[in-house]
C-alpha cells in the first residue's frame, strides 16, 4: 500500500473490551510488585482510538485491522495525542491506570519509546526535564508495553522491569500528575541498529491491570546464550569448540606471569616510593596525586568493573519462548547458573527487599562454564583464567560490584586472586519520609542512627583486609538523575522535616527579620513559622532567592555527607572513603567532596581529560572516575553509552581514554565498565549492552585487551609526566 504523507489516521474498526488475564497464584505472586491491587471485578479497558493520533514524524504504510508506520528519513516515529486536562484523546486518565501500547518495532537493536507529557502554558526551565517516561524494549517481537501512569510523580529514576519485552524503564522530570496533562506523545527510534523498517501498533489503551506481558514470537537466544540473529568471527557454534577454547584458556593461566615487569606484588610501581602504612592511602606529591599501596610503592587503580563475576544473571519468566534451551532449575548441574531477582543487591535497593524471590534468572556464561569444567570444577577454573587474564591485561584492581550478587563467594575469591579491590556499600540509609527519590531527611536523628547501623553491618568484616583500597558509600543515587534543588523539595514537602527545621533556622539566623527574608526573595511570609507551609518553586525569581537555595543544597549535602563519613570513619579508619560516585562532576556534584579521601564519579565520554580537568580547577582532591565504557560491534542488541563498529577501533578509544586519564594530576584511577558482555535480553534492569571485556562465552575481545594491555605498559610514566599522551583515537565512536 503507498504510504501516506503524515497526518491524521484514519479510523480503525471499534474496540472490543478484552477480560482480565487470570494469573495463576505462583505468578501473581512474583508480580505482585509491579501490579495493582487484584480486584475481584474485571478490569476495564479504555481503548484510544487511532484517529486521535497525529503522525509528527514518519509515514503511515497500513491503517487497516493495524496500524503501521515507517519512520522518516531520521529514523523515527512521532505521534502526538491531546484533548483537556486529563481528557486527552477523549478518554479519562488517572494515575491508577496502566497505558498499555501493543506493538512490534522491526528493527536490528533495542528498541527506545519515550512518552513525553505536556501540560498547557507550562514552560519547563532551562536545565530540567520535560515530564518523560522512557523505555527500551525488544525488538522483531511482538511486545506490550505498560507505562504505571503514577510514575509521572518521578518517586524514583528506575521504573519496575516489568519482564516480556520491556527492558529499561526511566523517568524524567519533576513531579507532576497525568491529571494535569492535556497532550501526550511517543517517540520511537533505534539507537543503536543499521536498519528500522517500520513499526507495527496493535492496540493503544488505557487498563485498571496489566494484562498477559509474554512475549510472541520465536526463539533470539541459543543454547549458549548467543543471539540467534548475528552472526560474528569469534562466535561459538558448538559445545566441542566452546570446550577445547576453554580448556586451552585454562591451561595458559597456569603459564601466566602475573603483572607488567616493574610492578609491586600490590600492583604498584617500584620505581616511586612514599611512606607504607599497611593500608592504601593517597599521597600528593608536589606535581600530583597518587593512591599508595600498602607496602609505600605509588599505585594507580587501574581497575575492572565486575571483575570477580562469571557472567551476568537476566529474566527468563514471560520470555520462555525466545530462548532455544534452559535447563530446570532444579536440574543439580545447572543448579549454579540460577537465582531470583531478591539475590540481587541492586535490584533490591530499587524494588525493595523480599521483591523478586519468584522471579527466575538464568546465567548463561555460568552455565557455559558448567558444560566444560563440570558443577564442580566451573568455579576454580573461572577464578584461575580470569585472576591470569586481569593482571596479564594490567588491571590492579576489581572495581564497583564486586560485592554484587548474593550466592558468589567473592571473599574466597579475592582471597586466592590477591588482587587490591573496591567495595560498594549496600543497603545506604534511607529514611521512612524522605525528601525527593531516596534522599533521605539527613538532618533527622533517623538518618543519624541509620547511618550507624549501616556502618556497622557493611563494613565491620572488611576491617584489616590490606586488599581493600577503599569503599563506594553509594552509586549513581536517584535524587541525582534530573538536577533538583533539594532545599526546593524541602520547602515543598508537606511534612514538617528535621531537614526544613534546619534551613530554617539557617535563614532565621541569616536575616534576622522576615520582612529581610521577603525582600530579597520577592515573597510575603508573616513569620519564619510560615515556611513550614509547603510551597514549590521558591527558588524560582528572584536571584537571592536562587543564592540562598545554592547555599541550602549545599548545606544539605554537607550533612548528608558528613553524617555517613562519621559513623563509616569510626567503624573503620584505615580504609578509604571513596565518595558516592556519581553520574558527574561539577560544582553541584562536588559540594562537599573534601569530606571524602577520593571524589569518585562515573564518565562516559570518548575522553576523561576535559571532564578531569574541569573538577580539578574546582577543587583540588584525588579522584577516581568510577565507571567508563567504549562498546563494541554487533554481537548484542546493544552497544554502550559510547560504541565503535569495529573492535580494533574501540580498543583505540579505549586506549586513549585511559592514557588521558592517567596523565591527569588528580586522577588515581579509572575503572571500565565491565567485564562481561550483558545478557542478550538484558540484565535485572534490562540493560543489554556489548560493552564487555569478554562475551557470554568467556572469550576475551582480543583487539581491546592489546590496548587495554599496552596502556598498561607505558601507565605510570604518563602518571609520573616522564611519557605524553598519544593521538590514538579513532573518529568513528557513536553515542547511544
Amino acid at each position: 500500500m503507498q504510504a501516506k504523507t503524515a497526518g491524521v489516521f484514519p479510523a480503525l474498526p471499534n474496540f472490543v473490551p478484552r477480560s482480565r488475564v487470570k494469573w495463576p497464584k505462583r505468578l501473581a505472586r512474583a508480580f505482585a510488585w509491579t501490579r495493582p491491587k487484584e480486584r475481584k471485578c474485571i478490569g476495564v479497558q479504555e481503548r484510544i482510538a487511532i484517529d486521535q493520533w497525529k503522525v509528527l514524524r514518519g509515514s503511515v504504510l497500513e491503517s487497516g485491522g493495524v496500524l503501521r508506520l515507517a519512520p522518516d528519513q531520521e529514523g523515527s516515529v512521532r505521534l502526538r495525542i491531546e484533548g483537556e486536562t486529563a481528557a486527552m484523546a477523549g478518554v479519562r486518565w488517572s494515575a491508577d491506570k496502566w497505558l498499555i501500547v501493543d506493538m512490534l518495532a522491526d528493527m536490528d537493536s533495542v528498541v527506545s519509546v519515550q512518552f513525553p507529557f505536556y501540560r498547557k502554558g507550562e514552560v519547563i526551565p532551562s536545565g530540567e526535564s520535560r515530564h518523560m517516561l522512557s523505555y527500551r524494549l525488544l525488538p522483531m517481537r511482538r511486545i506490550k508495553v505498560a507505562v504505571r501512569l503514577e510514575e509521572l510523580a518521578s518517586k524514583r529514576y528506575y521504573l519496575d522491569m516489568l519482564l516480556g519485552g520491556m527492558l529499561e524503564g526511566h523517568a524524567n522530570g519533576r513531579p507532576a500528575s497525568v491529571e494535569q496533562m492535556d497532550a501526550m506523545e511517543m517517540a520511537v527510534s533505534s539507537p543503536y541498529g543499521d536498519r528500522f523498517s517500520s513499526l507495527t501498533i496493535y492496540d493503544v489503551y488505557l487498563t485498571d491491570d496489566l494484562p498477559d506481558m509474554t512475549v510472541e514470537g520465536g526463539p533470539m537466544v541459543d543454547e549458549f546464550g548467543q543471539w540467534m540473529g548475528k552472526d560474528w568471527d569469534t562466535k561459538i557454534h558448538s559445545e566441542a569448540q566452546l570446550a577445547g577454547y576453554l580448556k586451552a584458556e585454562r591451561e595458559a593461566a597456569r603459564e601466566s606471569a602475573g603483572y607488567p615487569a616493574g610492578w609491586s606484588r600490590w600492583g604498584g610501581w617500584l620505581e616511586k616510593r612514599f611512606d607504607a602504612t599497611g593500608f592504601f592511602h593517597t599521597h600528593h606529591d608536589g606535581k600530583r596525586w597518587w593512591l599508595v599501596d600498602p607496602d609505600g610503592y605509588a599505585f594507580f587503580s587501574n581497575g575492572m568493573c565486575y571483575g570477580s563475576r562469571m557472567g551476568v544473571h537476566g529474566f527468563t519468566d514471560r520470555r520462555e519462548t525466545l530462548f532455544s534451551w534452559l535447563p530446570d532449575p532444579e536440574d543439580p548441574t545447572y543448579r549454579d547458573a540460577w537465582t531470583t531477582a531478591d539475590q540481587i543487591p541492586e535490584f533490591a535497593k530499587r524494588n525493595g527487599p523480599g521483591v523478586g524471590r519468584d522471579r527466575k534468572m538464568f546465567n548463561f556464561a555460568r552455565a557455559n562454564m558448567i558444560r566444560v569444567f563440570g558443577r564442580d570444577g566451573w568455579w576454580d577454573a573461572w577464578q584461575a583464567i580470569n585472576t591470569a587474564r586481569l593482571k596479564s591485561w594490567g588491571f590492579n584492581t576489581i572495581g564497583v560490584g564486586v560485592n554484587n550478587y548474593e550466592d558468589e563467594d567473592v571473599l574466597k575469591y579475592l582471597e586466592k586472586a590477591r588482587i587490591p579491590f573496591v567495595w560498594t556499600l549496600k543497603k545506604f540509609p534511607r529514611t521512612d519520609v524522605r525528601i525527593f527519590r531516596d534522599f533521605p531527611d539527613v538532618y533527622s536523628e533517623t538518618f543519624r542512627s541509620q547511618a550507624q547501623e549501616f556502618a556497622e553491618t557493611q563494613l565491620r568484616g572488611l576491617v584489616g583486609n590490606p586488599y581493600l583500597i577503599g569503599y563506594f558509600v553509594n552509586n549513581e543515587p536517584e535524587w541525582k538523575v534530573p538536577y533538583i534543588n533539594l532545599a526546593e523539595r524541602v520547602f515543598a514537602h508537606p511534612d514538617r522535616l528535621g531537614s526544613k527545621a534546619a534551613l530554617v533556622d539557617w535563614l532565621r539566623e541569616k536575616y534576622r527579620d522576615i520582612g529581610a527574608l521577603n525582600a530579597r526573595w520577592g515573597q510575603s511570609f508573616g513569620s519564619f513559622e510560615d515556611l513550614y507551609q509547603p510551597a514549590g518553586r521558591l527558588d524560582a525569581g528572584a536571584p537571592g532567592a536562587k543564592e540562598d537555595f545554592a547555599a541550602m543544597h549545599a548545606l544539605l549535602m554537607e550533612k548528608y555527607i558528613t553524617v555517613l563519613k562519621d559513623a563509616l570513619t569510626g567503624v573503620d579508619p584505615d580504609h578509604l572513603n571513596l565518595g558516592m560516585r556519581y553520574a558527574g562532576a561539577g560544582p553541584r556534584e562536588m559540594a562537599g567532596c573534601e569530606h571524602y579521601d577520593v571524589f569518585s564519579f562515573n564518565h562516559y565520554a570518548p575522553s576523561a581529560a576535559q571532564a578531569l580537568e574541569t573538577a580539578g580547577a574546582h577543587k583540588d582532591v584525588p579522584m577516581v572516575i568510577g565507571e567508563w565504557h567504549i562498546g563494541g560491534e554487533k554481537s548484542l542488541l546493544a552497544h554502550g553509552l559510547w560504541f565503535s563498529r569495529s573492535q580494533e577501533e574501540r580498543g583505540r578509544a579505549c586506549e586513549f581514554y585511559m592514557q588521558g586519564a592517567m596523565a591527569n594530576k588528580n586522577c588515581v584511577g579509572i575503572h571500565y565498565f565491565e567485564m562481561n558482555d550483558q545478557p542478550l535480553l538484558g540484565r535485572f534492569d534490562g540493560e543489554n549492552m556489548a560493552h564487555g571485556a569478554i562475551d557470554v562465552c568467556n572469550r576475551p575481545y582480543a583487539e581491546l585487551t592489546a590496548h587495554f594491555r599496552h596502556a598498561a605498559e607505558r601507565m605510570y610514566p604518563l602518571c609520573a609526566g616522564e611519557e605524553a599522551p598519544t593521538q590514538i583515537t579513532g573518529e568513528t565512536l557513536q553515542r547511544r
